[in-house]
This record gives structure tokens, sequence and C-alpha cells, in this order.
């Protein structure tokens, strides 16, 4: 098993969400094990700077922002970006 660190930003709610992907290849795909979210990065609407960042360390804050993650797409995503930096095919 492998892991990678992936950041979905969040423009909507003005945030960046930073998560640990762990993910296998099998069959020549990328299988995703699990989403960690680790830290959120507020960021300033006018100023597009990080105004504060805080760490996520309860299972419910993690398991909240997984599905959020989950919800936006950001799951198939990062698989896809794994996929072509392990130099797999992508399905379109």
């Amino acid at each position: 098993m492998k892991n990678t660190i992936a950041t979905w930003e969040d423009e909507e709610n003005n945030r960046h969400i930073q998560f640990l992907v762990a993910y296998a290849i099998e069959n020549n795909q990328v299988e995703i094990k699990s989403v960690t979210p680790n830290k959120i990065s507020f960021v300033c609407p006018t100023t597009n700077t990080v105004t504060r960042a805080v760490g996520i360390h309860t299972e419910t804050g993690q398991a909240f922002l997984a599905s959020k993650i989950q919800a936006a797409g950001q799951i198939s995503a990062v698989a896809d970006e794994i996929a072509q930096r392990e130099g797999l095919l992508v399905s379109a």
C-alpha cells in the first residue's frame, strides 16, 4: 500500500483541506483504501492568502470532511492523478 497527500481547494467555503490518501494498485487500476483529512487552511477571499490553519484530530471531524471530499468528486480526481503518475490508463 502506498500513500500520497492531496489538497482540495474548497473555494465555495474559502478553505483548503489537506488529506492523506492510502491506495493500492490492483489489476492495473488505482484502488483508494482510505481518505484521512488532516488539516484545514482557511483562506481570505479577498487576498487569497491563508489566514489560519488547524489540524483535524477527531474521528468525527475526519469522517465529516471525508464525506465532503467524496461529495465534491475529489477522490476520483485523485485516483486519476495517481493513475497518471503510475503510468496506468485513466478512464475518460
